[in-house]
């Protein structure tokens, strides 16, 4: 979970593109690959007791190659702002994880390489090293790259909103 980064630093990801596109939009396509995949895998661990054999993970659907072609796909051919604004989003949500990923290292099993080129690396999606939402909390508490990205996607938010607030 990377709320306040994804946020915060991923329109920044865009540079001067971000300020084209509606900041609701992007901000909703930043977080969208998580608000599609985790309710999934909790949904799944809480009807099912145990995770799927292909969702086995908080990182599947959301946080595929195909979501995003279908995205880009659907911006091509939509060519309305909101629709570009999501699927920019979307693509700072996954350079995010992999550049975290990159950083920090995963297993073979959890690594996000699974999702974002699915299926071509197996019809499997990265298994999670969790099976609560508190334990997902905790671990993510510990990663240095996921607690500096909270903090400097705080700034930025926060930052922007006193630039907002002054000039208006």
């Amino acid at each position: 979970m990377f709320v306040l980064g994804h946020v915060g630093v991923g329109p920044r990801l865009l540079f001067g593109l971000r300020r084209k596109l509606p900041a609701g939009w992007l901000a909703l396509g930043c977080l969208l690959p998580d608000l599609i995949d985790k309710p999934l895998f909790y949904g799944l661990l809480l009807a099912e007791g145990h995770a799927d054999a292909l969702i086995a993970g908080s990182r599947s659907i959301g946080h595929s190659g195909i979501f995003f072609l279908l995205l880009l796909a659907a911006a091509l051919l939509l060519r309305r702002p909101a629709v570009w604004a999501v699927c920019a989003g979307v693509a700072t949500h996954l350079a995010l994880d992999v550049l975290g990923e990159l950083i920090m290292g995963a297993d073979p099993e959890t690594s996000i390489w699974l999702a974002v080129l699915f299926p071509a690396l197996g019809f499997r999606f990265p298994k999670a090293e969790f099976t609560t939402v508190l334990e997902h909390l905790r671990i993510s508490a510990r990663s240095a790259y996921v607690v500096a990205g909270e903090i400097l996607g705080a700034a930025i938010l926060i930052r922007d909103f006193w630039r907002r607030r002054q000039s208006s």
